[in-house]
């Protein structure tokens, strides 16, 4: 797709558009080509094109886009049709890129991981995040396997996930394109789900509880055990910086509490700087205060959560971000949200890009109070059908419309 002049597309229409889309609102737009003497032949942008080179003759035409003459028009790639560059077209050409990332390639229909592969990895990383025997060489080389497939197996789900929400978007601006869309959304969620089932093998269900409880933590005072001596009137400065670094890796990260302290290890080290007199007793005071913040967290888990009643939170699901110029891309999601979509699943609508979550308590507060690029509602608050299914409840939320009960 090319900008000609100002308020208009050139676009390659018989190659983007296939024959038996919905046209919609676009329907009429009015064209200009060239078709064979015959009339009756396939309709070109250029004269010039290829495929008119053995027309006896070729002559003007302007018609009007129908979806009969959208069977007709010229597949080849120089047949570049002016459209107007603003209403419907963009939305439209949007959409139809999104749907076409939908379709299953056979690559994907080929596992990359065998079962064998994907049970040993889930094993391993359930004795632990990292071994036990840092020296242990072996025991690296399992873990490193490990992660590597769980690493893998996550993206695969996370993409088919972006995928299934581009396309809802998309359709969201075309909606007489959904209808058509449903055979390729359906097929697409259908190989989502089975990568969705597998990667909460994966998670611990434990600390995604434990993670939600780390926002209502208090703020720590200094070590008491003189620790962090080493940094002065610093102190206080550092014990808040490691603290900071390890509650944004506890909240966003989806593994156990004990992955976090490496973020605030790593923050510690650079205050430590070419510090060499009380080191150790600063390392050895940190791991105490990981340690004590990390059972804080679970005692304030079990207390949010044990013996109360769960929560259905519904979740609109963002699409995937624009890629920035680097190439690289926002996350919509942290992996914590990620992880709990996949483990606390239990209907969506991937038309919409809706899903509904059965939840413990600190784990819906967390969704309920995130950030607003994440649209979440409890389905249970204030609804009169209070009895009905999740799936019914979640068809009838509208993320959109203004609900007291959403955030």
């Amino acid at each position: 797709m090319t900008t000609s002049k100002p308020g208009t597309l050139i676009i390659a229409l018989g190659n983007r558009v296939e024959a038996g889309t919905p046209l919609g609102p676009l329907e009429g737009t009015p064209l200009s080509g060239f078709s064979p003497s015959s009339g009756t032949g396939r309709l070109h942008a250029v004269a010039d094109c290829s495929r008119l080179a053995k027309a006896p003759a070729v002559h003007p035409v302007r018609f009007a886009l129908t979806s009969d003459s959208l069977a007709r028009l010229c597949s080849n790639g120089r047949c570049r049709w002016e459209v107007p560059g603003d209403g419907h077209w963009p939305p439209f050409l949007d959409a139809l890129d999104a749907l076409s990332r939908l379709r299953i390639d056979e690559e994907e229909v080929e596992p990359t991981l065998e079962e064998a592969e994907i049970a040993e990895a889930v094993h391993v990383l359930s004795l632990g995040e990292y071994p036990q025997e840092e020296e242990n060489g072996d025991a690296w080389r399992r873990y490193e396997e490990a992660w590597r497939c769980r690493d893998e197996w996550l993206a695969r789900w996370q993409d088919a996930q972006d995928r299934l929400a581009t396309a809802a978007a998309s359709l969201n601006a075309c909606p007489w394109l959904r209808q058509w869309a449903a055979a390729h959304v359906d097929v697409r969620a259908a190989a989502a789900e089975k990568l969705r089932l597998t990667a909460t093998r994966f998670y611990v269900p434990k600390a995604l509880a434990d993670a939600a409880a780390v926002d209502g933590l208090p703020a720590p005072a200094l070590p008491s055990d003189g620790g962090f001596g080493i940094f002065g009137d610093q102190a206080s400065s550092v014990t808040s910086a490691v603290w900071r670094a390890w509650c944004a890796s506890a909240t966003t990260d989806a593994r156990p509490l004990s992955a976090a302290a490496l973020s605030a290890e790593e923050v510690l080290y650079e205050a430590l700087g070419r510090r060499r007199n009380g080191v150790d007793e600063a390392k050895q005071s940190l791991q105490r205060l990981t340690d004590t913040w990390a059972a804080a967290a679970r005692l304030a888990a079990a207390d949010q959560t044990a013996g109360r009643p769960w929560c259905l939170i519904g979740v609109r699901v963002p699409p995937r971000p624009l890629a920035r110029r680097d190439g690289s891309a926002y996350q919509a999601l942290t992996s914590w949200q990620l992880a709990v979509i996949a483990v606390y699943q239990v209907t969506a609508d991937w038309h919409r890009a809706v899903v509904a979550l059965w939840v413990p308590q600190g784990i819906g507060h967390q969704l309920l109070t995130a950030a607003p690029s994440l649209r979440t509602v409890d389905l249970l608050g204030d609804t009169e059908d209070w009895a009905a299914p999740a799936s019914t409840l979640l068809a009838a939320w509208e993320p959109d419309r203004h609900d007291a009960r959403v955030r």
